[in-house]
């Protein structure tokens, strides 16, 4: 199984409540991830202040020093703190994008406040994105739900999930399901609704087979469920069957390099950032197959 990517890690911390979340889960996780760097980076907007910049900037990194530590033993790698003025979104990505990070860490609020800067990152960030919902506070890890498609970039997540079980001596469960629509003009074939629903769970139950087969999975003795999305939307059904199994971690793919278009996730991915989190969601990047916003810039 391949070695995980996850050595350098941005963590977006906004001086609220909510650093506890984050700072409380992400001491959980890191025993699970080889961490070498860690970027603590608070963004803010123009604050009107009697003190320079400087001195300014240098109070909020002592604030964040002191929430980390009070949460994080650091003694392992290497701990920096920054502080920028100006976009959440632009510096956050501008900042992965320099400091090379694997995965960003942030706070996925409910309701729809910085729901716009969560999807931002997902469509133009090169790095990982692992999303804690706002006030989680029980870490287990050891159920994972992995929604599929079937095609290169989910081998990247089951590999980066097998590498995470590994760490954890492999305690985890693994759940994986394809979700499906029924096209609206199936009324138009001659089958009924049952044949057709029949015959399209016959087709992905085949489509696994060659998934698994193609990219050398045969080993990991994986199943997967087949689910139809009926009253719900693919994205809501999701979170759906995730809390029906009580998944500690939803584990879902980011797409790979295509120019512009690359950074487009489609809508289950932003649909589920828009929706109320019901566990913590990782949108797992293939480094070897993802181009960031800025690369694909130069490409236009």
């Amino acid at each position: 199984m391949q070695k995980q990517q996850f050595k350098r890690l941005l963590v977006g911390l906004d001086l609220t409540e909510a650093d506890t979340t984050l700072l409380s889960y992400l001491g959980n996780v890191l025993p699970f991830i080889p961490a070498e760097s860690i970027y603590f980076l608070h963004v803010h907007p123009t604050l009107i202040s009697d003190q320079s910049h400087e001195v300014l900037d240098e109070k909020i990194a002592q604030a964040m020093r002191e929430k980390v530590e009070g949460h994080l033993n650091t003694a392992s790698f290497e701990v920096h703190f920054d502080v920028r003025e100006g976009n959440p979104a632009e510096e956050i990505l501008k900042w992965a994008s320099i400091k090379k990070t694997d995965v960003i860490f942030l706070v996925n609020r409910i309701g729809v406040q910085g729901s716009g800067l969560l999807q931002d990152l997902a469509n133009k960030s090169n790095a990982s994105l692992w999303m804690v919902p706002e006030g989680y506070d029980s870490f287990q890890f050891t159920k994972f739900y992995l929604p599929l498609q079937f095609n290169e970039h989910n081998a990247h997540t089951i590999r980066l999930a097998y590498s995470l079980d590994e760490a954890d001596e492999g305690y985890n469960l693994f759940v994986c399901e394809h979700l499906y629509e029924i096209p609206t003009g199936y009324r138009y074939s001659g089958k009924s609704k049952e044949e057709y629903t029949s015959i399209l769970e016959r087709q992905r139950q085949e489509d696994f087979k060659n998934f698994i087969g193609d990219h050398n999975l045969d080993a990991l003795g994986l199943t997967c469920n087949m689910i139809l999305a009926e009253k719900e939307s693919i994205a809501q059904k999701i979170y759906a069957q995730s809390r029906k199994m009580g998944a500690d971690l939803i584990m879902i793919s980011g797409r790979g390099r295509s120019k512009v278009s690359s950074f487009l996730l489609g809508s289950v991915t932003n649909e589920l950032i828009l929706l109320d989190p019901v566990a913590p969601l990782l949108l797992a990047k293939n480094p070897k197959g993802n181009m960031g916003i800025w690369e694909a810039i130069q490409e236009i």
